[in-house]
């Protein structure tokens, strides 16, 4: 979630009225994480990467460096750069559906996380090398004062399935690009030479492709508003969760909302599960979320609810 404008302004609605005995509300407009491009919503839930190896060692280190750029990218977006993706191992066999279901299923259970994404064989073209150009004003070897660009173009495969999402299937993308690498030389060395070297020097670069291969998957973000429920001049902890929220503290705020969950007045106990409701929302404990806000319903409906109880359906893919 990240934060945007907050109108600290009193604002009024059919049930939120002003008056030091009746509930009152303050907006908050977080902008929210939504689905990624592809469709796909995965935050808040684990990630695997599973590539497959191959006798051909260059394959399997092109595919170990494209999932490691892979799953980085997936870090920086959904948990802050901490290394919380997998990286999984399966060994590559002719003939197998790895874009089936049931592959894609059984990953999942054996694995262990709730979204696997599957990086199929790759496959790498003839590379190609751009002319050699001298090293000027270096101390360098002779057999290294030319360098040449050289390129490979590949094709990659992944299929990603969501245990936890609302259509049970496999989706597969697949894209083309280039890999490059540079080589160096005494500037002598034929092109034949020159590729078979490039094709053992290109696999690092695979890591840049597979951080762009993600970017499908990222989140997208949107402006949201939510109401933040509070008695002004009755207990403390009303004041201080609603400082808390104003904030963006949250889980500072259902501790002061907790106090009041057991309320002898039923309007103030289901205002203070509404509120607790919209801090689990917002730290992305969905099911908590949909529990309090029954709770809060069961006791006495209030304005807010019906908005928020939509929204946590919707993030939480229900």
């Amino acid at each position: 979630m990240k934060r945007t404008s907050l109108l600290g302004t009193l604002i009024a609605s059919a049930l939120l009225v002003l008056a030091s005995c009746s509930p009152q509300a303050f907006v908050i407009s977080p902008e929210m994480r939504g689905p990624s491009k592809s469709g796909l919503y995965l935050a808040g839930k684990s990630i695997g990467v599973v590539y497959t190896t191959d006798k051909d060692s260059r394959d399997t280190e092109f595919n170990s460096y494209l999932a490691s750029g892979f799953a980085s990218r997936l870090e920086e977006d959904y948990f802050g750069g901490n290394q919380l993706v997998e990286l999984f191992q399966m060994p590559y066999s002719a003939g197998a559906d790895y874009a089936s279901r049931d592959s894609m299923v059984n990953l999942v259970m054996d694995t262990g996380k709730d979204v696997v994404f599957f990086i199929d064989k790759p496959e790498l073209g003839e590379a190609k090398v751009l002319g050699a150009n001298k090293v000027e004003g270096t101390n360098l070897p002779k057999d290294s004062s030319y360098v040449s660009v050289a390129t490979v173009p590949f094709t990659t495969r992944i299929y990603v399935y969501d245990s936890m999402g609302k259509e049970d299937k496999v989706l597969a993308y697949s894209g083309s690009k280039e890999v490059s690498a540079e080589i160096y030389s005494d500037g002598r060395q034929d092109a034949a030479k020159l590729a078979r070297k490039a094709s053992t020097l290109v696999a690092p670069s695979a890591m840049k492709a597979g951080s762009l291969a993600a970017a499908s998957f990222l989140s997208t973000w949107k402006p949201e508003q939510f109401y933040v429920i509070y008695y002004d001049g009755a207990e403390k902890a009303w004041d201080k969760g609603a400082e808390y929220a104003y904030n963006f503290k949250w889980k500072e705020a259902i501790t002061e909302w907790m106090k009041l969950v057991n309320h002898r007045n039923a309007e103030k106990r289901a205002c203070a599960c509404y509120n607790v409701a919209l801090g689990c929302f917002m730290m992305g404990q969905y099911n908590l979320a949909l529990e309090w806000i029954d709770r809060s319903d069961k006791d006495e409906p209030v304005s807010p609810s019906k908005h928020l109880r939509t929204k946590i359906k919707e993030y939480s893919g229900r």
